[in-house]
Parts: structure tokens; sequence; C-alpha cells
């Protein structure tokens, strides 16, 4: 007579069912594919499925056969991880059906469910991939958007006796929506002056970036005014961008024998005069970019020896961020170093913002124009 603490008699050998599915493995040691250990517990709860084949079972059944096919799938792919796992315990479980036919519905729900876990492990293993692929083609084209960006800004700073002019920008991602430039026409006795701040960063900023420049630039031939240039570019991102990208934009005509510079303001700030120890406020002289067809005015500056014009971008003083530094902080920032050149300026201005920031939280820009002589 049994008792209740006796175990009911296994279905099927495991042991000799673990023999026959390592049969089915390749050549190679298999310990590399699937381990004994694992072939015996997929084979234990296999018994239990038969025994008992409900939810629960089945389910445990299933996690196990996916944790071996996630790992199946990414050495010997999809047609061997189904040979491997499915067809590798239907032939471990051939003797125990042909013994007791009784259990070939309840063996067809096992198999059944481990081919579901094996098609499970696949498109998962498919989606990594393309996450992964998708990863890859971004950071590629990022960098290819990158080295374009680097290649729109000035590589050297053209020699204009009597002024010291530099620039930088440093991007938030790996493209950015900042941009600057400074261009000699000695023919016509300018230099022009840029710098921009497109709404946003990464690479629609920086498509929009290089659009701003070379429309900026193909409109100064043939314009009678800094202004007109600005005019001319701000019709074209009204009709041809979408209204909420906007572009502020600080456009300057330099005059190096007169000193004189005439600023065009598109909703920037800040836009700075540094002269004999006090500032001026170069306040818009018309909306930011890409807003609405508007006129844009004017304003003058007469740089004497000594005197800084400066501009940045709202990424070095109004970040969105609790830390943001602020105007007044640039301008005593320019007033403390002052004797400094313009390079070894827009170095510090960026150097002690990101002492505060440790990383840019926006793009930030910085162009400084010095008068020396």
């Amino acid at each position: 007579m049994s008792t209740a603490t006796e175990q009911p008699a296994p279905l099927f050998d495991r042991s000799r069912a673990q023999e026959a599915w390592l049969r089915t493995l390749p050549a190679a040691p298999h310990e590399a594919l699937l381990t004994p250990r694992d072939l015996y517990r997929l084979l234990e709860w296999t018994e239990q499925c038969l025994r008992r084949p409900c939810v629960e079972t089945l389910e445990v059944l299933g996690a196990e056969a996916y944790r071996l096919a996630a790992m199946l799938e990414s050495r010997v792919g999809h047609a061997a991880t189904l040979r491997y796992l499915r067809d590798g315990l239907a032939k471990a479980l051939e003797p125990c059906v042909a013994a007791s036919p009784g259990c070939a519905d309840a063996t067809l729900r096992v198999l059944c469910r481990v081919s579901d876990a094996v098609w499970e492990a696949r498109s998962d293993v498919l989606q990594k991939t393309i996450v992964q692929q998708q990863g890859e083609r971004l950071r590629q084209e990022l960098m290819v958007a990158k080295r374009i960006q680097e290649r729109l800004l000035p590589r050297t700073v053209p020699y204009i006796p009597g002024f010291d002019i530099a620039g930088r920008v440093l991007p938030a991602a790996e493209v950015g929506g900042d941009y600057w430039s400074c261009k000699n026409y000695p023919e016509d006795g300018i230099v022009t002056l840029k710098l921009a701040d497109v709404t946003g960063h990464g690479i629609a900023a920086a498509t929009l970036v290089a659009a701003v420049k070379f429309i900026s630039g193909g409109y100064y031939r043939g314009s009678k005014t800094a202004a007109q240039v600005m005019e001319r570019t701000n019709t074209v991102l009204v009709r041809e961008t979408p209204h909420e990208i906007l572009v502020t934009m600080v456009y300057v005509w330099l005059q190096p024998t007169s000193r004189e510079l005439t600023i065009v303001n598109a909703g920037h700030s800040p836009v700075l005069h540094y002269a004999s120890g006090n500032f001026r406020a170069i306040e818009p002289t018309g909306p930011a970019l890409g807003l609405i067809d508007t006129r844009y005015s004017e304003a003058h500056v007469e740089m004497a020896p000594g005197d800084i014009f400066f501009c940045c971008s709202d990424g070095v003083t109004d970040p969105a961020t609790p830390m943001a530094l602020g105007e007044e902080w640039v301008r005593d920032l320019i007033a403390e170093n002052s004797h400094l050149s313009s390079g070894a300026l827009v170095e510090r201005v960026l150097h002690e913002a990101l002492q505060v920031y440790e990383w840019p939280p926006d793009d930030m820009s910085v162009l400084v124009v010095k008068c020396t002589e």
C-alpha cells in the first residue's frame, strides 16, 4: 500500500532522455551551447507539465526555454535554436510517448510552448539588433554632421589691423545650434561678424545653422546695409522653416578704418560694448529670425583702443538650469579680464561657466572683438 509521503513514479528516465537530447547537439563541445544541467532542468519542468498540464507549469517551462533560447539565438541563429531546443526535446521524449500514448497531447503542448519561447526570444533578439543598428547608424550620421558643422565654423580668423577677434562654439551634444563667423571683405573695407543661436540643439538645429550661414552670407553681396542682409535672411526663414524654430542672431559690419561697428541684433542677449570700465547693452533692433516678416534697424558703436565688443549665447548666461549665471556675471568677468586677448577672454568665459555647469546644459558660444590700436 502506498503512503502519502511516497513520491510518484517518474514518467520517463531523465538521464536517458538527457543522453538522447545531447546526441542531437553538434559534434562541437555541447557545453559551449547547452550544458547537461540546462537540459536536465528543462526536463524536470517538462515532466511537471506532463504530469500536471496547467498554465502555471507551462509558463515556468516557457521561461526556462526562453532563457536558453535567448542565449542560443545570438550564438547559432534561429534555425539551430529550434533544432537544439524543440527538436532535441522531442527526440528525448520519444520513448515516453511510445510507452504512454496517453501523454501525446501533453507532450505536444510542451513542445508548442518551447517553440513559442524560441520565437519570443527570436523576436526580442531581432528588436535588440535593430535598436543597436539604428544606434550605430545614428552615431555615424552624428559623426558626419559634426565634421560638416566643424567646417562651417572659421578655421582661422582673418588678420584685421587694429583688432583682435576670437570666437568659439561648444555644443551640448555632438552637433549644436550655435554658430559664429568672421569674414573679411577687404575690397569693401568691411568685416562681417555673426553669432547665431538656433532654438534647441542636435541635428535639426545644426541643419538650420547651416542654412543661416549660407543664406546670410549669400545676401551680403547686393545689400546696401547690414539691416538689409538680416531682413532678406529673415524673409527666407519665415517662409521656409517651421514657426516653432527661431534664430536669435547678432550680425555686425566692422569697418576697420573708422573703427565703427554697425550692429543688427535679432532678439539676442547679451550683446555688450565695454569701454573705459563701463558697459553699454546693445538692445535688440528687431525680433528673432523666422518669427515674422519685418524690418530691422541698426545700432552703431565707435570702438577705441581697449574697447571690447562681446556677445554670447544664452547657453552661457541663461541655460534652463537653476545654476544659470546671468548677464551680471558675464559683465563682472569681462571687467576683471579686459586685459586679456580676445582668444584668452573667450576661453576664460567658457572655462568659468563650465566650472559651474560641469557640462554644457545648452549650446555655448562666445564672440569677442577687441580694439587694439
